[in-house]
């Protein structure tokens, strides 16, 4: 990097490895890296100046990343500024680019990708200075119009790669994602004709799975051979193409099929060298040529789209391992106890006939397959002595007890399960007369969800043996229902609970 200048770039993270790991990659970009470990220590230097570059983590110990970006801006809005995280949101993603962070990133993530990151970030903080610079220099009209029109043209084009990372960091799904990709290429460039193709699952071929100016029944039609084509010469090469007017293609007529349209974009969608769509621009509004600037913003639309599709496979593997892991502690919690031996599941069959008898939506039904079945992963927190103890617990040892469904939220923190699955959790043990834990909530102050794992929790609670007791039977646990109900649990949720038992009692009788 013979004559580039040494930027000083700021880190910020707790985590010594991360440290450690990004300054060693800062070092091979021939940059000069400052550590810190703290929000405010990261204020402080920013306040000194002389930074080209801020990459903080979105969790610190004294304050978040989103306040730093804002104190940064705030002091020095010209130095651009990385958020990295492990655990994303899209309202994080969509306020970090609203206080105009120049990238959000969502960990785990490749080291290749960070690095361009920083390079791309420290090339615009570099161009955005030296127009500063030269604007301030120049003393003639037509040096500062030439200026003012470059940096326009920047400013234009950072505003839609702006735009292109909100947009795609908003998609919370593939679907959505690749509808909101078409939808921004038709915007930026005035296409009459985008075509999202994929891979198919054989690796053979490309499909449309969203586009725009092409009719449904030609949509569901159009199937082109890897190495094929346009898209399938694009697929295959993982080179993006800009066709215009005035260029001329070199590849055999037969492998690469000109459009009608005389200017045309397609670009890959490639991870890691490995295909997986094409994107495809044709017919622009007027006839006129796609312009480099649009062929260079297709092409970052294309690689983030990549990205987040990279990162949306992530993300469900990681959630998935995490939420399989959960479900494995609460099976090993319950199977130390046979009395409890497989509790959880069977809460979680009640309280889902419960919520269809209710007539509640399928949305709902899931989250209570979900979340019910980690209603008790808090009591991992409370010791087997608690736990296991044959006889009636003391005063002491249930305000231990007591501490589980808040033990429970926090385990599945990292999971950013929606407010219904989080409320299963916490407020499983609230009671309609403000009696229950831990929040004291009162009638309909408790989410209709929790209420109705309450109901199912304790069902299963008076009908099997319990170390303490054998199993009360089903006449009792209805008799003991009928006599809180309206005080501990919600009459409407006890009502479907008795249609239920009525139904699966007459479904055996029918079968004798």
């Amino acid at each position: 990097m013979a004559g580039a200048v040494r930027e000083q770039i700021l880190i910020v993270d707790d985590h010594a490895g991360v440290c450690e790991t990004l300054s060693m990659m800062i070092e091979q970009l021939g940059h000069q890296p400052l550590v810190v470990h703290s929000g405010e220590e990261a204020v402080e230097m920013i306040a000194l100046g002389g930074l080209g570059l801020v990459v903080t983590d979105l969790r610190l110990p004294d304050m978040d990343g989103i306040e730093v970006l804002r104190r940064s801006r705030e002091m020095s809005p010209e130095i651009p500024v990385i958020l990295l995280t492990g655990y994303p949101t899209v309202d994080q993603a969509v306020q970090a680019m609203r206080l105009g962070a120049c990238e959000f990133l969502t960990k785990p993530f490749k080291m290749e990708i960070l690095e361009r990151v920083i390079t791309r970030a420290l090339e615009e903080h570099r161009l955005v200075h030296e127009n500063h610079q030269l604007a301030a220099k120049a003393n003639r009209l037509a040096v500062i119009q030439r200026l003012n029109a470059k940096l326009n043209r920047r400013v234009r084009e950072l505003t839609s790669l702006n735009r292109i990372s909100e947009e795609i960091t908003e998609a919370e799904d593939n679907a959505t994602l690749f509808d909101r990709v078409v939808e921004l290429a038709v915007d930026l460039t005035g296409a009459q004709r985008v075509s999202l193709m994929l891979v198919t699952p054989d690796g053979r071929s490309l499909t449309v799975r969203s586009a725009h100016g092409l009719s449904e029944p030609l949509q569901r039609q159009i199937e082109i051979p890897v190495g094929e084509g346009v898209a399938g010469s694009v697929a295959q090469s993982l080179a993006p193409l800009h066709v215009t007017r005035g260029s001329a293609l070199s590849t055999s007529p037969s492998r690469l099929q000109i459009y009608h349209s005389p200017s045309f974009i397609s670009v890959p969608l490639a991870i890691s060298g490995e295909v997986l769509g094409v994107l495809n621009l044709s017919e622009k509004h007027g006839g006129e040529d796609f312009t480099s600037e649009e062929f260079h913003l297709i092409t970052s639309l294309a690689a983030k789209a990549a990205m987040k599709i990279e990162n949306n496979a992530l993300y469900e593997s990681l959630h998935l391992n995490l939420v399989d892991t959960l479900r494995s502690l609460v099976s090993t919690l319950e199977a130390k106890d046979p009395y409890t031996k497989e509790h959880s599941k069977r809460v979680t069959q009640v309280a889902m006939m419960i919520g269809r008898e209710m007539g509640l939506p399928e949305t709902d039904i899931e989250s209570i397959e979900f979340a019910a079945i980690l209603h008790d992963v808090g009591k991992i927190g409370v010791r087997d002595s608690i736990l296991l103890k044959t006889g009636r617990l003391t005063s002491a040892e249930f305000e231990v007890i007591k501490t589980h469904p808040v033990i429970g939220e926090s385990i599945v923190e990292p999971l950013n399960l929606i407010q219904a699955e989080r409320d299963i959790i916490r407020s499983h043990h609230e009671r309609v007369d403000g009696t229950g834990y831990p929040d004291g909530l009162r009638g309909d102050e408790i989410p209709l969800l929790a209420r109705i794992v309450a109901v199912a929790d304790a069902h299963d609670a008076m009908t099997t043996t319990r170390p303490y007791r054998r199993a009360m039977g089903q006449a009792y646990a209805l008799s003991e229902f009928k006599r809180t109900r309206g005080v501990h649990y919600d009459p409407d949720v006890i009502d479907a609970l008795h249609r239920t038992l009525r139904a699966e009692a007459d479904d055996r009788l029918a079968v004798m």
